[in-house]
């Protein structure tokens, strides 16, 4: 006798598809097929391609969701009565990618580094380097970083910050990353070190 289907509401299939890809990912990373994530969602086939019209669509979705809460996780500060301090949002923000970046597991390198990273990059808007570089201009503007190219600095840095979650992944201490980075972001902010 087969289980009835359960009715979700369009909005919570959807999440249930994206949830179930997103398990999936994390532990099979580009092993993952359509037919895995409706049997994990416990959904047909065909209602996949009712939300998603591609396998890329999914993945896109997934990113911008995790986009969407690593913001929540980690927001940009607002203005506020009380000065800003930049450099300890800065490392905050860098803890918060790191760490970000290892609890992803298999998800980094199909959202980021795959086939569909190449045809769909990121939009410059959701990147970690604009929100650098905003911060940074942020920065600037409070007096607490040097006059450093905005952009390319935070490309820099989003560079460094990356590499420092891969060496984390690979073994290196974390306390002893995360000083390093926090040494290189001081050196290349700080109005006394900028050229």
């Amino acid at each position: 006798m087969r289980t009835p289907r359960r009715r979700l509401d369009p909005a919570d299939r959807r999440r249930e598809l994206l949830a179930a890809a997103e398990r999936l990912i994390r532990r099979r990373a580009d092993q993952v097929r359509v037919e895995d994530v409706v049997a994990e969602a416990g959904a047909a086939k065909g209602t996949f391609y009712l939300y998603f019209a591609t396998w890329d669509d999914l993945l896109e979705a997934l990113r911008n969701e995790l986009f969407d809460r690593f913001e929540a996780q980690a927001p940009e500060p607002v203005e506020s009565l009380d000065p800003i301090d930049w450099p300890a949002t800065l490392r905050g923000m860098a803890r918060a990618y790191i760490a970000f970046n290892l609890e992803m597991e298999g998800l980094h390198d199909a959202l980021f580094h795959s086939d569909f990273a190449r045809n769909r990059p990121v939009p410059r808007h959701r990147g970690g380097p604009a929100r650098l570089a905003a911060m940074i201009r942020a920065g600037q503007e409070a007096g607490a970083f040097g006059p450093v190219a905005p952009d390319l600095t935070a490309r820099m840095i989003f560079a460094a910050m990356h590499e420092a979650a891969d060496a984390a992944r690979e073994g290196e201490d974390l306390r002893d990353v995360t000083a390093a980075l926090d040494t290189l972001m001081n050196r290349a902010l700080t109005p006394e070190f900028a050229p």
